[in-house]
């Protein structure tokens, strides 16, 4: 993982340099949470222990007046009581919002972790397996609009899972999509996506899918927004040729005061708990808000489902939910209390069941224009 971050630093300063100059700002990201508490499954055998952790993270974002670029790396310690070594889950991250052009733009993300706990893979949605697991993810969308309203958009999306007993999958997604604006509030075209999904190891496999998706985005006020998408996918693997419909919706709620929200629902094809291509539905949301001036209150969750191809059979169905109540100091620092719990939905065992709760104090550098 940081060999990775080094080489998305230099990367991205390479690409930047040429348009650097006087304007351009560069500003230090660092954050360091602490956490006292109790695991109730710690290796999935039913026996509890209290949990120590230490979270720290640095980074840095730099930007002018048409690009900025966030990157940020660290980890998460956990010492167990009774455990006999500390385990360390490492994490890093980049964003790149980039304005070429009125008509012309980039935006780009990426999020890796390297999770060694069982508890940093049910974050992800990988419940019951033991060792390491290198997970990765990245979007990005090159935009042009044109004068009569039309945008264009080059696409990519990656996924990529992998254990350390060598099996795993990587998901490799390039697409094209075309949207056309009816007006301020809304849009809708449609797109095309081919996946390739790779597999790792023994006992995987390659498979294709094509994607034909209707897509309307709707902004009914200046809080709310709604995405919509759907249409068939065309599957190539192992088991022969089938037509998957494939659906998502995505609401947001956004407010410069009281804080945010999104729920999601999806149905298709994706990497499921097992890193496999797979017939994959999910449920998520969240939602971050301030109650008063120094409290925050932030919740987030879903549950997942997970089969195979073309019908969902031999499906693994979890859920998740994780939350945590802060009281901001000043400072930059909040002290609060937080919670998760992971299980699988599937099975009469509670062997994969987990519950976490803890004191959490954290410490984040301020940024400049939230000193004044």
């Amino acid at each position: 993982m940081r060999r990775t971050f080094e080489a998305v630093t230099v990367a991205a300063a390479l690409v930047l340099g040429a348009r650097a100059g006087a304007s351009v700002q560069a500003e230090p990201v660092a954050r360091l949470g602490l956490e006292g508490g109790y695991d109730s499954n710690v290796l999935y055998d039913g026996r509890g222990d209290a949990v120590g952790r230490v979270s720290p993270d640095l980074g840095v974002l730099v930007r002018d007046h048409t690009w900025n670029l966030r990157m940020a790396a660290g980890g998460d310690l956990l010492t167990y009581r009774n455990g006999d070594t500390s385990v360390w889950n490492q994490r890093g991250e980049f964003a790149l919002r980039s304005r070429f052009s009125e008509r012309l733009a980039l935006d780009a993300g990426a999020d890796g972790a390297y999770a060694f706990d069982p508890l940093g893979l049910a974050r992800f949605g990988i419940f019951g397996r033991t060792g390491s697991a290198l997970l990765l993810r990245g979007d990005a969308r090159l935009a042009w609009r044109t004068e009569r309203d039309w945008r264009i958009s080059g696409t990519y999306r990656e996924r990529l899972v992998a254990f350390s007993d060598g099996t795993g999958s990587a998901g490799h997604t390039p697409g094209v999509e075309g949207v056309y604006r009816f007006g301020r509030r809304w849009e809708a075209g449609g797109a095309y996506r081919f996946d390739f999904f790779q597999g790792i190891g023994p006992g995987s496999f390659d498979a294709t899918a094509q994607e034909l998706q209707g897509v309307a985005r709707w902004r009914w006020t200046r809080r709310w927004r709604m995405e919509l998408e759907g249409g068939p996918v065309f599957w190539n693997g192992p088991t022969g040729q089938f037509l998957i419909p494939q659906a998502a919706v995505r609401l947001y709620w956004t407010h410069p005061r009281l804080g945010e929200a999104r729920v999601s629902a999806s149905h298709g094809v994706g990497l499921g708990y097992l890193a496999e291509p797979g017939l994959f539905d999910s449920v998520e949301g969240a939602v971050t808000t301030r109650l008063g001036r120094r409290w925050q209150l932030h919740v987030d969750g879903g549950i997942w489902r997970s089969g195979r191809i073309p019908w969902g059979a031999d499906a693994v169905i979890g859920y998740g939910l994780q939350g945590e109540l802060a009281y901001r100091v000043g400072g930059g620092v909040t002290v609060g209390v937080g919670g998760s719990r992971f299980a699988r939905a599937d099975l009469t065992t509670t062997q994969f069941d987990r519950t976490t709760l803890g004191l959490r104090v954290a410490w984040e550098l301020q940024r400049r224009q939230e000193r004044h």
